[in-house]
């Protein structure tokens, strides 16, 4: 029976990782194997390699043929020159630094941070002292400055007033002659206007009185027919059987006189006297307005 020593994978897609077996070359490559004599993962930074070099001399005494793969990997560990009695027997293989410890990096690292820390403040303490010291240096000639400029702008202000004033006096006084000619054109139309609310108001008593007496004479009119046609109607007790007598005796040819004469008399007086009111107030507001226009 032939056998081989040669590599099985193992791991996920992209994530190989080997292991060096010695199986029956009949098998398939991740069959069953006779014995396990190592390890190999390439994705390792140095790529890790382990051998049992005595099981590795022993399959290879006993006839055993490693493949391409494996053979490379036996004259890396050197175990290939063993057998084979070549120089180099001590290999090539190169081992990963071995990990610090965890507390060790974080102690590491927070001892890094700090001094960077005090680093930052003892330049920014030199900075802030550096320019107290020159700000007093700075300070001098900008004090001097306004020393110098406080005189002229009191100079300034002064000639700015007095510019101020005889303008100020000017138009105060053209204020109180602008006054004294509005006085004067409102005592000139004074009298002008006199007149003309004189005759307003009189026309106005003049038409009140008139609807006055207009009024109570159609009172005294209206009061006046009342009574006539009070008296002119007959009693409640004539419209009886006295009534009824005295339209017997009246012959049938005979007839009636009109019951209100005097009625239409003092209807006739009102109606005339209403006519010469209306004229009279008709000429006074003729007047009245002859008087305004001239």
């Amino acid at each position: 029976m032939a056998v081989k020593i040669k590599l099985k994978r193992l791991g996920k897609i992209r994530e190989p990782y080997y292991r060096i077996v010695v199986a029956d070359a009949r098998t398939k490559r991740d069959g069953r194997a006779i014995e396990e004599i190592g390890k190999y993962h390439p994705k390792a930074e140095p790529s890790f390699i382990e051998v049992n070099s005595e099981r590795v001399q022993h399959w290879l005494s006993v006839g055993a043929q490693p493949t391409d793969p494996v053979r490379v990997l036996l004259k890396i560990t050197g175990d290939w020159q063993k057998f084979t009695g070549e120089p180099g027997s001590e290999g090539t293989l190169r081992t990963a630094k071995p990990r610090a410890d965890k507390k060790e990096r974080f102690e590491t690292a927070a001892k890094e941070s700090q001094a960077t820390k005090e680093a930052k403040e003892d330049k920014g303490s030199r900075a802030g002292t550096q320019s107290r010291a020159t700000k007093p240096a700075k300070d001098a000639p900008a004090k001097e400055s306004t020393a110098k400029d406080a005189p002229a702008k009191g100079a300034t202000a002064k000639e700015a007033t007095a510019k101020d004033a005889p303008a100020k006096g000017a138009t105060a006084k053209e204020a109180t002659a602008k006054e004294a000619t509005a006085k004067e054109a409102t005592a000139k139309d004074a009298p002008a206007k006199g007149p003309s609310a004189k005759e307003a108001t009189a026309k106005e008593e003049a038409t009140a009185k008139e609807e006055a007496s207009a009024k109570e004479e159609a009172s005294a009119k209206e009061e006046a027919s009342a009574k006539e046609e009070a008296s002119a109607s007959p009693s409640a007790a004539d419209e009886g059987t006295g009534g009824q007598a005295k339209a017997a005796n009246t012959p049938s040819g005979a007839e009636t006189t009109p019951a209100t004469p005097a009625a239409e008399a003092d209807a006739e007086a009102s109606d005339a006297h209403a006519e010469t009111a209306g004229e009279t107030a008709a000429d006074a507001k003729a007047s009245a307005e002859s008087g305004s226009g001239a």
